[in-house]
């Protein structure tokens, strides 16, 4: 069995975390998205770049001081300037299994955001394993983009976004139909999704007080930058996570002020089948040909 560089035998035993029972298998896929994680920060410090828990990973960690015990998946969040610098040096830092997952670096991916990919395991959701997309287990990397102040401008790049939302899901339907050749030599999804960023790019983050994961749903609560102005760093599971030091701000604008307070819900992803032995590739497989032991 791999331990993904955690020593100590116990962590892999099913456990009882606030009343809900963590099986066994699902503190192995924790595990290897932990090593994930200190892949991420490792690059991060290498190259000077920022990124802290967001969403149900940062809940986790200043509520339960490691996962929500009912989360299946680690959220991260980097500001716009440092995630396109960690895009274009992920070919030379992440070597295989690791592997940054985006639009560019992956034909059959459709997410406006990345994923850091442990490519010798599986994370597959139910119902999806005939699509092509990488489907290692995954840690979630969203962007935090530069909000506009002004209220006329925040309404004409949300509607630009929209529009380019709307091309790049067709541009994306296009290429997954045409034959490698085609799509190698066309590359329209790309090409789309980089004017699609483009336009949250406009926005510079000197020019505002405001941040949100526009790219992932424009519809997503608008921050205050000063939130992010510093670090901090606690404990999550037998390492450290790094924080936002607004972190109470941004728990209560997502969860409210009642958020230590844990209450059960379902994940963002909903059923996902994982394998932390097998290749998604090989279980894949064995999905598609009812060989699933």
């Amino acid at each position: 069995m791999k331990n993904f560089g955690i020593a100590c035998s116990d962590f892999f035993r099913e456990e009882i975390r606030n009343d809900y029972l963590v099986p066994a298998a699902m503190k192995r896929a924790w595990a290897c998205q932990l090593d994930l994680l200190k892949e991420l920060l490792r690059v991060c410090d290498k190259y000077n770049l920022k990124c802290w828990a967001d969403y149900g990973t940062l809940l986790g960690a200043v509520r339960h001081k490691g996962y929500i015990p009912w989360d299946d998946d680690i959220d991260m969040v980097m500001l716009r300037e440092d995630y396109d610098k960690l895009v274009e040096i992920a070919d030379k830092e992440l070597k295989h299994p690791y592997f940054l997952q985006t639009i560019y670096s992956d034909k059959h991916y459709n997410h406006r955001h990345a994923q850091l990919r442990n490519s010798d395991t599986a994370a597959i959701p139910e119902g999806d394993f005939r699509r092509k997309y990488n489907q290692g287990i995954f840690v979630d990397i969203f962007i935090l983009d530069s909000y506009p102040k002004a209220i006329k401008y925040s309404y004409r790049m949300v509607r630009k976004v929209k529009l380019y939302r709307v091309l790049l899901k067709l541009a994306i339907r296009l290429m997954n139909l045409l034959p490698d050749g085609l799509y190698q030599r066309w590359r329209l999804d790309s090409k789309m999704f980089r004017k699609y960023e483009n336009v949250l790019r406009k926005n510079r983050l000197e020019d505002t007080e405001f941040v949100a994961a526009i790219s992932f749903n424009f519809r997503q609560k608008i921050r205050d930058k000063a939130w992010y102005a510093e670090t901090l760093w606690v404990d999550f599971e037998h390492m450290k996570m790094p924080v936002p030091i607004g972190y109470d701000r941004i728990l209560t604008l997502d969860f409210g002020p009642d958020y230590m307070t844990p209450v059960q819900a379902p994940t963002l992803h909903g059923g996902l089948i994982f394998d932390t032995e097998k290749s998604y590739k090989l279980l894949r497989k064995e999905l598609r040909h009812g060989k699933m032991k």
